[in-house]
Formats: C-alpha cells, sequence, structure tokens
C-alpha cells in the first residue's frame, strides 16, 4: 500500500451507520488522511444531493463520485454526467409498475420522482416502522423517509437528465427475477445495472458504474490506477473492486463481496472500521 495517492470510500454498509450518518470520528479520521496528503473520495450508489443529509457539519472530501458512477463533482465542479435516455426510464417505470416494484427516478439536480398514481400504494408499502423479513433497516427507513421529504409527486415523468432509477420490493424473489430481466436486457434499453442490497436494482447509463467512475476521477486528478484504494461492501461495490489496485471489504459484506478483495476490515461500519482501518495503516 506504499504508492496510494487516492482513496475511494463506499458510503451504505462502509461509512454510513444503519442510521444513515457518517460518525464524527470517521469525518476527523477522513480530514486527517488529506491533511497528510491523501485524496479521499466518495463512490456511492447515493444520489449527490442528498449527500449533504448524511453528513456531519464540516465534512470534506476531495471528490465525490454519485449514483454509482453517473456523477462526478470536485469542489462544486461537475467533471463528468451521464444520463439515461428518456425513452428508457419511461420503460422501466412501465414494467416496474406492471409487476409492483417500488421505484424512484433521480433527476440530476432535483428530488426523486414518483408517478402520482402509484402514491396510495407506495405509502401503504411503507406504512410499518420496521423493516419485513430481511430487508436491511437502513434501506427500509430511507425508503420511509424519501416518501415524507424527498420525493416530487409527478402526473408524468419530465423530459429532462436522469442519474438512476432505484427499484425495490420487500419480495426477494420478486425483486431477484426482475433485476435479472433488466440485466439481460441491458443492451437493448441502454442501461448498467447494479443493487446495494438484496432487495432493489439501480440502472444507470449504459457502461457506467463505480469503477468508470473511479476512473474518470483519477484522470482529472493525474492519478494512476495502482496508486488507488477502495472499500466497499455490497453488490455495487463489484466494479470498484475491479477496477481499484488495493481493495479493502468490510467486515459485515457478505462473503462473496469480502473474496473479491485483498483485505478485510476487522470491525464493522458500526464500528467505523473503515476510517480505523484506515488510520492503522496510514496514520
Amino acid at each position: 500500500m506504499d504508492n496510494v495517492k487516492a482513496i475511494f470510500l463506499d458510503m451504505d454498509g462502509t461509512i454510513l451507520h444503519k442510521d444513515n450518518r457518517v460518525d464524527s470520528e470517521t469525518a476527523e479520521i477522513i480530514q486527517t488522511l488529506r491533511d497528510c496528503g491523501y485524496k479521499v473520495f466518495l463512490a456511492t450508489g447515493r444520489a449527490h444531493d442528498e449527500i449533504g443529509y448524511l453528513v456531519p457539519k464540516g465534512f470534506a472530501v476531495d471528490g465525490i463520485i454519485s449514483s454509482n458512477g453517473t456523477f462526478g463533482v470536485v469542489q462544486n465542479e461537475i467533471i463528468f454526467k451521464h444520463s439515461l435516455s428518456f425513452e428508457t426510464v419511461n420503460e422501466i417505470v412501465k414494467r416496474a409498475k406492471e409487476q409492483e416494484i417500488y421505484y424512484e427516478v433521480f433527476p440530476f439536480g432535483r428530488d426523486r420522482i414518483i408517478l402520482n398514481e402509484d402514491k396510495a400504494w407506495a405509502e401503504a408499502l411503507f406504512a410499518q416502522p420496521t423493516p419485513p423479513g430481511n430487508v436491511g433497516y437502513s434501506e427500509w427507513t430511507s425508503r420511509r423517509a424519501s416518501i415524507v421529504e424527498k420525493v416530487d409527486w409527478e402526473s408524468t415523468i419530465p423530459h429532462t437528465s436522469f442519474s438512476k432509477i432505484y427499484l425495490f420490493s420487500p419480495d426477494y424473489d420478486k425483486i431477484t427475477q426482475f433485476r435479472n430481466q433488466l440485466m439481460e436486457d441491458q443492451s437493448s434499453l441502454q442501461i448498467s445495472v447494479s443493487n446495494s442490497s438484496r432487495f432493489n436494482a439501480e440502472t444507470m447509463a449504459f457502461g457506467i458504474d463505480k469503477g468508470t467512475g473511479i476512473k474518470e476521477m483519477i484522470d482529472h486528478f493525474d492519478i494512476k490506477q495502482e496508486e488507488t484504494l477502495v472499500i466497499g461492501d455490497s453488490d455495487n461495490d463489484r466494479a470498484m473492486f475491479a477496477f481499484g489496485n488495493y481493495t479493502v471489504a468490510m467486515k459485515n459484506a457478505r462473503p462473496e463481496i469480502q473474496v473479491l478483495a485483498d483485505d478485510v476490515t476487522s470491525l464493522t461500519n458500526e464500528e467505523n472500521g473503515a476510517a480505523l482501518y484506515l488510520k492503522t495503516h496510514f496514520l
């Protein structure tokens, strides 16, 4: 790890606790790393506009890759931006509605969208305060909060640019089948498909993922691939692990994710495992 200059951190399951917040200890370690000359970046499936709600006051990084590689920002400057087509968004929403899959459409620069005609059904789906079955607590509470605070209920999908579509079902078999169908149709729909839990799917522009986002970000900073370290925990981090030179999985990651990495943290996200791993090895 002597060559590391750039550190890329996933958020959910990595630096976020189950309350969807970054701990102050993690923020302090990240700042110390930056003070020591390391470049630290977020590489998250979260939309750029929601990240500010998840971090403590004064939190700073050198750049943010959001929506699974779709959008790259450095000091409020857009470095790259890849949009889904309007036709693709409408087709995927149509499929989701037909199969009773919950969806959120993410336009760039504004709140996510759900159609008005699906409002009653969506609110009923998340009526109970605790997640059903094996659905993760943070994912469930995020969805409940988004319906109340972060959704624009629209009569039609606006003709604009879109970072991603988030799709969810508490029925594991249903969302798995839906995700697999999207993956089969990636070429015809011109999408990339990923997931951050077993109960969701996310679609981005074709050929775009966290790995391509890291490539575009390090090109901007003139950093070499062999100078990168990545830390993540879930399926949407596979592309990040495939690109990063030194790769670290979280202790709380599933076994099939851990085997992809060069190392595994000794502590979970709830214990600030990513930040303390970096502190041990770089500070």
